[in-house]
């Protein structure tokens, strides 16, 4: 029994051991350098931050970053998210489906113009490792009497173009928000029935989905792998962003403590099942 007992740790142990794998293939929470929000380099770098610049704590930790930009037409930064296509550089590279993810802090009370905007796109490549597309969140800062919504908000909605010539926030799929506060903005490059999908969400802090739009239809044999992340557009003086990330599917969740328990209890009965066969 001792050694089923064993077997059965080892066998918890292995599992947890396998849960780095799910370990995302790029994170920077800018605790330490602003890693991979230097892809394009000068004025396009990120600046990291403490927790408490500007009034705003980090979403988590000690540091966060701001982007560059800050007037009427200004680029904000970028990253690379550890490398084109999984790191692979700009090659031929087979779709595989994955998430980006960056927080980002809307200030509902800083005082900004009406219609101040920022646009920030996760890009993809195409199946020989170029550009493909953006996929785009439209966010502005508006306190008029035009909705969505009333009073001091952002109002964001999602497309493939960003800056004021080609894409306006007050899309007819817009929603606004009213509460100052870090938001997770996050992209899902996934397949469906033979075509490319991709579901841009909003999350508040708590992980409450605030809204989600689903683009894409550009066949899937011809996708390939990720680019850029960027905030195309950046008109505010400040823009905190924090906890940048690129997950692929395959990264499994790390198993919670109960279903650890049960799954040693499953093994534990069908060894004994074993051992009275034996």
């Amino acid at each position: 029994m001792k050694k089923i007992f064993g077997l059965v740790a080892v066998t918890i142990s292995m599992l947890i051991a396998n849960s780095t794998h799910a370990a995302p293939l790029y994170f920077n929470g800018f605790e330490t350098n602003i890693a991979g929000w230097d892809a394009f380099g000068g004025s396009y770098d990120a600046t990291r931050v403490a927790s408490g610049t500007n009034f705003i704590s980090s979403a988590d930790g000690s540091f966060h970053a701001q982007s560059s930009g800050g007037t009427t037409g200004a680029h904000g930064s970028a990253t690379d998210f550890g490398g084109y296509n999984f790191g692979a550089g700009e090659v031929h590279t087979a779709f595989q489906e994955y998430t980006t993810s960056l927080d980002i802090y809307l200030d509902v009370a800083g005082g900004w113009a009406n219609d101040t905007r920022f646009d920030y796109t996760t890009a993809i490549s195409n199946s020989a490792g170029a550009f493909l597309r953006d996929f785009v969140f439209n966010a502005g800062f508006y306190n008029d009497a035009t909705g969505p919504g009333t009073g001091n908000r952002f109002v964001i909605s999602a497309s493939n173009n960003a800056g004021r010539s080609g894409a306006f926030p007050k899309n007819t799929n817009a929603i606004s928000i009213s509460n100052s506060g870090w938001y997770t903005f996050s992209e899902r490059f996934y397949e469906n029935a033979g075509v490319l999908n991709v579901d841009l969400g909003i999350f508040t802090a708590a992980d409450i989905l605030v809204n989600q739009w689903t683009l894409g239809s550009d066949p899937i044999l011809g996708v390939g792998g990720n680019q850029y992340g960027w905030i195309a557009r950046n008109e505010f003086g400040v823009l905190a962003i924090d906890n940048s990330e690129l997950r692929t599917a395959g990264a499994a969740a790390v198993p919670e403590p109960v279903s650890l328990f049960l799954m040693g209890i499953g093994m534990l009965g069908l060894l004994t099942v074993s051992r009275k066969r034996t």
